[in-house]
């Protein structure tokens, strides 16, 4: 209740306020303003206040802040003040009366509708403003009402159009908002997709540890060398290694349901463009780089546009390899630059930078799991050198390989090349 009544008064102020904009179209007391469109405007606006309740506290705001007008910038007597205002207190109880009449809200869908309704009460309310001032003069029937009638198809007009620009400005930045989200679910999803990967690799290599260690266990049992006692307990051992990596196992492979199950099934979005793969990285980079107050330049290039259904890994290999650019990258003058090219039988993504590099003994040891030369010397922490590694692994899951070339002095570049084939979706035939 509050809240609507606040609602009601900042109508009734807005109103008087913009009433302030007018002009006298006849000579006398009486005037055409905004006011009008700010009220109506308004009335759409806070959709759930009651009509005829607000156009009363409307007409009461017009009227003390034009009598309050006249009385200290004119020095009018409030008398004299009141008397040649109320007639405007009248004029908003009857239009909020009529429009209440027509329901005007549901009409704004149907602009034709809504035109007529708001304009017929405009007219209607002024016409009974002009009978109370005594200022309706047949013989000038003809003038007033054109002139009447055209300040009230143009308030109409500018009410719908008005409150079209604002609800589609509203539409739109909503829209804005769910790409953004949208973008980072796509990001997330990528990550899981490939941390989901990785477990399963996991997996695979747990049952080959278990079954060695399992073969072991069988060994040792049919061996007769080694003394019964230091035999039984190397078989226990063996035999408790094999039900604990069992066991880890079955720890994974609830936690790959688990992730499948929040992630989007495989079939609701079965491709993607590679230009909103890289409109969507791009717009993440670019809102990272905000936060991380770092100033470079990031570019994007597609020779030939395509559809992938890997999409998922292909933006988690990328993301990888712009997020190790752009920590590479130390100068004012730095950039990243992300391309997309055809050769031959393979789909080439090169990420470019002009960071610090990398060394001619590391270049051969960079995809290697723990290999690091990241330290941070505020925290003490090394970094855990999986990137890259996670990077490899991927695109040889795609049956791809990924390269590093920095023999151009202050340039690095990353190279990831994958299967013609597995990566462009086999609907796209003209690429």
């Amino acid at each position: 209740m509050k809240n609507r009544l606040k609602e009601m008064l900042m109508v009734g102020l807005f109103t008087a306020f913009m009433g302030q904009v007018n002009f006298y179209p006849f000579g006398t007391d009486f005037r055409i303003t905004i006011g009008v469109v700010m009220f109506t405007f308004l009335l759409l606006y806070f959709y759930s206040i009651p009509i005829v309740a607000t156009s009363i506290v409307t007409g009461i705001s017009v009227l003390l802040i034009r009598v309050g007008i006249d009385v200290f910038a004119n020095a009018a007597i409030v008398d004299a003040a009141f008397y040649k205002h109320l007639p405007a207190l009248m004029y908003y109880i009857s239009y909020g009366i009529i429009i209440e009449g027509t329901d005007f809200r549901k009409l704004f869908k149907r602009p034709i509708y809504f035109i007529v309704a708001l304009t017929t009460a405009d007219i209607m309310s002024n016409f009974f403003e002009l009978l109370i001032r005594n200022q309706f003069k047949p013989t000038y029937f003809e003038e007033i009402f054109s002139t009447i009638m055209l300040a009230a198809v143009l308030r109409s007009c500018l009410v719908l159009a008005l409150f079209w620009i604002i609800e589609n400005y509203s539409l739109f930045i909503t829209k804005e908002e769910h790409q953004k989200r949208y973008k980072d679910l796509l990001l997330l999803t990528a990550k899981l997709k490939s941390e989901v990967f990785f477990l399963k690799k996991s997996m695979q290599d747990i049952e080959g540890a278990m079954v060695k260690s399992y073969s072991i266990y069988n060994t040792l049992n049919e061996s007769s060398s080694l003394g019964k006692d230091d035999l039984n307990r190397i078989m226990a051992d063996c035999l408790n290694l094999s039900i604990d990596i069992h066991e880890i196992k079955k720890d994974y492979n609830r936690i790959v349901i688990s992730m499948e199950k929040l992630m989007p099934a495989s079939d609701v979005y079965k491709t993607m463009k590679m230009s909103e793969i890289f409109e969507t990285i791009e717009d993440i980079f670019t809102r990272y780089l905000e936060v991380i107050n770092k100033d470079i330049r990031l570019s994007f290039n597609i020779e030939k546009d395509f559809r992938t259904s890997e999409y998922f890994i292909i933006m988690s290999i990328l993301n990888n390899m712009i997020q190790n650019s752009i920590e590479a990258c130390y100068r004012s003058d730095s950039y990243v630059k992300i391309k997309c090219f055809l050769h031959k039988n393979m789909i080439i993504f090169s990420v470019e930078d002009n960071g610090k590099g990398v060394k001619e003994k590391e270049r051969e040891l960079i995809f290697e799991p723990g290999f690091t030369t990241k330290f941070n010397p505020e925290t003490g922490q090394v970094s855990t050198g999986l990137g890259l590694t996670h990077i490899k692994l991927l695109s040889e899951h795609l049956n791809g390989k990924v390269s590093v070339n920095n023999d151009i002095e202050g340039i690095t570049e990353f190279k990831l090349e994958l299967p013609k084939s597995i990566i462009i979706y086999e609907g796209d035939v003209d690429v």
